[in-house]
């Protein structure tokens, strides 16, 4: 895999991943967090088209052991490799959206004409063609925190730290696929009990025999459902209108849309917060605080901190830095 120069790594947020898909041109899907997976809670999502998952990366799986097996899926799909560091949040999310079959979504120009070109490419050469893509690099950049102090040369990456991947979960045909784009394909967990339309209740069972294999107390896993509920409410609120036998049904359908709104609203105002560069604002306080001679308390307990980190590391016999 290539490093990770030019792609910055993506939160796990929903507000970021909705704000990704809206940026690309997408429309009729939105991304949207999940604290769990029972059944009522995924009916008010109605329709989930796929679910993206955040875990800790603990390399790759014996294909012998792992649960699924690798398989194409038949009938027209959508598998990208994830080519490059820093890019598997985008790749999933893609490899979930490109998957949608709904006249209710629109893929946009940008990934519409992706799709159109991607046809019959390898899942590899799919990887490189996203991560050769300046709109879509550009787009996934502009949702990393500003750092003013990145340096645009790549840095090894600290064995020592804990990696987090992406990948989605999503039914293709009659089967529930898991798409890795650091797995060589698709990896099938086979037929769906009851149907396609209940494929949330099989990647349930999924998720949790794959939580499970991680030491207990482990909490370090994130999971977002990609919707079209927005949509799916702005037509069941076309069709009641002026029906006086619905309007309790219209009434509570209105409410939903009415919050999901404005929680789009305040996921833009967030995203516009986390785009922006405040260093010239910290600066411009700690400069005048200090002129007004009301740093030196803070600087002096500062320094104490310092030293009690210092003389607590050199009791625990750990190599430390000489103090100034």
């Amino acid at each position: 895999m290539s490093d990770s120069a030019g792609w910055s790594l993506t939160e796990s947020d929903p507000g970021v991943f909705t704000g990704l898909l809206h940026e690309l041109g997408v429309r009729g899907v939105e991304v949207e967090e999940l604290w769990g997976l029972d059944e009522a809670l995924l009916r008010d999502l109605t329709p989930v088209y796929a679910l993206i998952f955040l875990f800790k990366w603990v390399g790759h799986a014996d294909p012998a052991t792992m649960d699924g097996k690798l398989e194409e899926p038949e009938g027209p799909h959508y598998f990208a490799h994830q080519v490059i560091n820093n890019a598997c949040a985008s790749i999933a999310l893609l490899n979930a959206t490109l998957n949608i079959r709904s006249p209710d979504v629109q893929l946009g120009e940008e990934l519409g004409n992706l799709q159109a070109f991607s046809e019959g490419l390898d899942p590899e050469t799919r990887g490189w063609t996203i991560s050769n893509s300046e709109k879509i690099r550009e787009v996934h950049n502009s949702f990393a925190r500003s750092d003013p102090f990145h340096l645009e040369e790549h840095r090894p990456q600290d064995e020592s730290e804990d990696a987090y991947h992406f990948i989605a979960y999503l039914p293709i045909g009659d089967k529930l696929y898991e798409l890795d784009g650091l797995k060589p394909q698709p990896v099938s967990h086979g037929p769906i009990p009851g149907g396609p339309e209940n494929w949330t209740n099989h990647a349930r069972e999924v998720l949790e025999r794959r939580i499970a294999t991680y030491p207990a107390g482990e909490v370090m896993f994130n999971l977002m459902a990609v919707t079209g509920r927005r949509a799916a409410l702005r037509k069941l609120l076309a069709e009641t209108e002026g029906d006086e036998a619905r309007q309790a049904e219209a009434f509570d359908a209105r409410e939903k849309l009415d919050a999901i709104d404005e929680r789009l609203r305040d996921w833009e105002t967030e995203n516009t917060l986390r785009r922006h560069n405040y260093i010239g604002l910290v600066h411009a306080l700690l400069t005048e605080l200090a002129k007004q001679g009301k740093l030196a308390p803070q600087i002096a307990e500062a320094k104490e901190k310092m030293k009690q980190r210092i003389a607590d590391r050199r009791a625990k016999g750990e190599e430390v830095m000489e103090e100034d």
